[in-house]
């Protein structure tokens, strides 16, 4: 008896033992070796989710997928929050790094969230434009976030194109027209949840709508040693070949655009300002309609009629040369329309008329019937502004590039900036794509206007106005602008 109860003790405990090994083993090829956290982005706007998702690695190679399984965290927990199936929530109007954490079977995974500011508008500009086939179109996309910011965000932006038969887009936001392609495009661009469209006109052979002269490549003389001190040095400038305006824009074309602009969602009008609504100078004035003594009243008029507003100019004006506006106005017109303000440098030498004249008139000097300033005699009889065109061009083509009314350039104003000027095609001290306010807070003019005397109408005077000038001052209501395009 006692042998035989020794006998079924030893059995009990090795079966015990049998058992024990078979329910927790030592190594198995289905125990939990790591754990990694993934999802479709690490950056997301406030207010927005991301699902997170946590993969287990087991013994034996493979991976499961355990996101309802684990444990999740967040640190520090100040711009967000994670459920127990790993969604995280980005709080609203708050902005941060935040850790996700997760723990599954003594694993532990983390991953880093970057919360960025949500945007509230987007605009995406040329917003109307037309392109020769075979050449090139750049957009620049612009957003506005919750805290009244904005920011170019052109190479976060997804492009695409409707229906793509006449052109490619890039991710740089870079249009290319087939060679030999014409037709009708639609630009999209979508950031965060936004999302805005252009339309674009590829043309067999380009035809503007404001008519353009090429100024070819080729170098020439900047400045004047014998003028101010902000025209010294004269230097040596290299610049790649442009197209600029051939006029002045006028009433006509601007009245044109601000009713564009409006039902476009892009300017505000009320009590006879216009300001920007959206875009990099959005909240800005861009002109104000209601006239100063020294002018008929309203140049460009308003007719409102529900949600729709028309602008047009008034009648016996419509190519007078637009000057109520500021530097906001003028820059926020070409960006619509697929151009640009020409850079001072182009502007002295389109001025020029590739002769190193002294003036922009037809022969380089300045006379009253060559061109419209201070006083009346000969062919100048406009005691103000005269229709633009009214007087010779100069050698390029180009008309009332000196006199009549005075035009803003792309350059923020740097007094010592020729000093340091680089060669070849500058920009001024400022930056190529500008946000709200031009910095220095000084916008430049070039030509001189009607008021002023030929001294004021050379082609190297520097001429500066605050770029938020009020309009009911005599001194704003002198500068207009002409467009450029690069080539």
């Amino acid at each position: 008896m006692r042998f035989r109860k020794k006998g079924l003790l030893i059995a009990f405990v090795s079966f015990s033992l049998f058992a024990a090994c078979k329910d927790k083993p030592l190594q198995s090829n289905d125990e939990t070796v790591g754990l990694e956290i993934s999802a479709p982005a690490r950056a997301i706007y406030s207010g927005a989710s991301l699902q997170l998702t946590a993969m287990a690695t087991l013994q034996n190679g493979t991976a499961n997928d355990v996101t309802p399984n684990v444990t999740w965290s967040i640190q520090p927990g100040k711009v967000g929050r994670i459920n127990s199936s790993g969604l995280f929530t980005a709080n609203n109007n708050a902005v941060g790094i935040e850790t996700a954490r997760a723990d599954y079977k003594g694993q532990s995974a983390t991953f880093q969230i970057d919360v960025t500011k949500r945007a509230t508008a987007l605009v995406i500009w040329p917003v109307t434009s037309k392109v020769e086939a075979g050449g090139t179109l750049r957009f620049a996309a612009i957003a506005e976030y919750q805290d009244f910011s904005h920011e170019y965000v052109t190479d976060k932006v997804a492009w695409s194109l409707t229906p793509g038969a006449a052109a490619t887009i890039d991710n740089a936001g870079i249009l290319h027209a087939n060679a030999g392609a014409a037709g009708t495009e639609t630009v999209t661009g979508i950031f965060q949840s936004l999302t805005m469209k252009s339309q674009i006109e590829v043309q067999p052979q380009f035809v503007s709508s404001i008519e353009l002269i090429t100024i070819p490549a080729g170098t020439f003389t900047m400045g004047d040693n014998n003028g101010s001190n902000n025209e010294k040095p004269a230097h040596e400038v290299e610049l790649a070949a442009f197209a600029i305006g051939k006029y002045e824009v006028t009433n006509e074309q601007y009245a044109r655009y601000l009713t564009d602009a409006y039902a476009a969602g892009e300017i505000l009008y009320e009590s006879t300002l216009v300001s920007g609504r959206v875009g990099p100078f959005a909240a800005r004035i861009y002109t104000r309609l209601r006239g100063s003594s020294e002018f008929p009243d309203n140049f460009i008029n308003a007719v409102q009629t529900g949600n729709e507003v028309e602008f047009f100019a008034v009648p016996g004006f419509e190519k007078y040369p637009v000057v109520r506006l500021n530097w906001y106005g003028a820059a926020a017109f070409c960006a619509f329309y697929g151009y640009r303000l020409p850079t001072e440098a182009e502007w002295e030498k389109a001025c020029r008329g590739g002769r190193q004249n002294a003036y922009g008139t037809a022969d380089g000097t300045m006379t009253h019937d060559l061109a419209n300033y201070q006083g009346i005699e000969g062919r100048d009889t406009f005691a103000g502004l005269a229709p633009a065109g009214s007087f010779p061009p100069n050698p390029y083509g180009l008309y009332d590039m000196s006199g009549n009314a005075a035009e803003f350039v792309f350059d923020a104003y740097d007094a010592n900036f020729y000093a340091s000027s680089p060669r070849q095609n500058p920009l001024g001290p400022g930056p190529a794509l500008v946000l709200a306010p031009l910095p220095g807070g000084l916008a430049i003019w070039r030509g001189g206007a009607w008021i002023h005397s030929s001294n004021f109408c050379r082609a190297a005077l520097r001429g500066v106005i605050d770029d938020q000038a009020d309009h009911n001052l005599l001194g704003a209501a002198v500068v207009g602008f002409r467009v450029a395009r690069s080539l």
